[in-house]
């Protein structure tokens, strides 16, 4: 389903009951969700699991209430048909969303759902700067600046906007018209608004899956210098190992269109081909999951959380 088909359906208030968005846009599928929510007149509930959760979806609240239930990334549920028909089938006035990263189209449950499926891809730059001028008066020259230095990211977008919204302009010295520009450019030279060296992330992934441990250490201390997110790290990891994966094991000579990967990612696989077993990267994706976990629940400390999977894995 194609973004424009759901915003009608939800102009129309016609929205199916299960739907599955995909993509990388966080921020813009909150604000589905939300909306979403609001037409249909059901709260938010975000559940870990959907097995776990299965009584709540599909049983009867004790006060006849009804929720738009959010799950993220359950692996789990994508391969048990059983579960999948029992919760799908028997939703009643519930909504559920599964949210996922990417989509594999080769795996059944893509296929069987195909149509249930939102992707919420990185906003084209045209569309991201209508995005971001909605939300704070920047002139173009530093709308571009700010959705280079975010990836082009909503949510990332939000968060810088947010930083020069809250600054008291009444600090800056300016002739400038465009106060925000103004705060923008200075928190931009003091370092309040960071601009990453974007390749040195992927400097310490490609090492991780080139399977060079003394490389990856040092270039962890180059990414711990510059105060790089470690959940942004993590993320990334987890994306390139699955397109390491998807490409290492894919047989067939079309690999652009077997996998759905692009150009791009397939000649960054590429370059790291083989230096793991094809069980090696599977036990480094479900390692990275379960470390995320442990963060989120306050079971390992964040500041260590990048040497343990290192470790685990040399």
């Amino acid at each position: 389903m194609e973004i424009q088909e759901l915003k009608q359906r939800i102009k129309n208030n016609n929205i199916p009951n299960f739907l599955i968005f995909s993509g990388e846009e966080w921020t813009v599928k909150k604000i589905y969700i939300k909306q979403i929510a609001k037409v249909k007149k059901l709260g938010i509930k975000y559940i870990d699991t959907i097995s776990d959760a299965s009584n709540q979806i599909i049983g009867k609240s004790l006060f006849n209430e009804n929720y738009l239930y959010v799950c993220i990334n359950d692996k789990e549920f994508m391969t048990e048909e059983k579960l999948q028909q029992q919760i799908i089938n028997n939703l009643s006035k519930n909504m559920l969303i599964l949210q996922l990263t990417s989509v594999d189209k080769r795996l059944k449950f893509t296929k069987t759902y195909k149509d249930s499926i939102v992707e919420f891809n990185t906003l084209n730059e045209a569309v991201l700067k209508l995005y971001i001028q909605k939300e704070i008066a920047l002139s173009d020259k530093y709308c571009a600046i700010l959705m280079d230095i975010c990836d082009y990211n909503y949510g990332h977008c939000l968060l810088e906007i947010d930083k020069i919204k809250r600054f008291d302009s009444s600090l800056v010295s300016t002739t400038a018209i465009n106060i925000y520009d103004a705060v923008f450019v200075k928190l931009l030279s003091d370092g309040t608004i960071y601009v990453p060296p974007k390749e040195a992330l992927w400097d310490f992934i490609k090492a991780v899956l080139q399977n060079k441990p003394r490389l990856a250490f040092d270039l962890l201390s180059d990414l711990k210098a510059i105060e790089t997110p470690v959940l942004s790290v993590l993320s990334n990891l987890y994306t390139n190992t699955k397109q390491l994966l998807q490409v290492q094991t894919c047989t067939s000579n079309d690999i652009a269109k077997t996998t759905g990967l692009t150009a791009w990612q397939i000649k960054n696989a590429k370059e790291c081909i083989n230096k793991w077993t094809t069980e090696d990267l599977v036990i480094l994706m479900r390692l990275i999951q379960r470390t995320e976990s442990n963060i989120k629940s306050g079971n390992i400390d964040v500041d260590i959380a990048i040497e343990y999977i290192l470790t685990q894995m040399w």
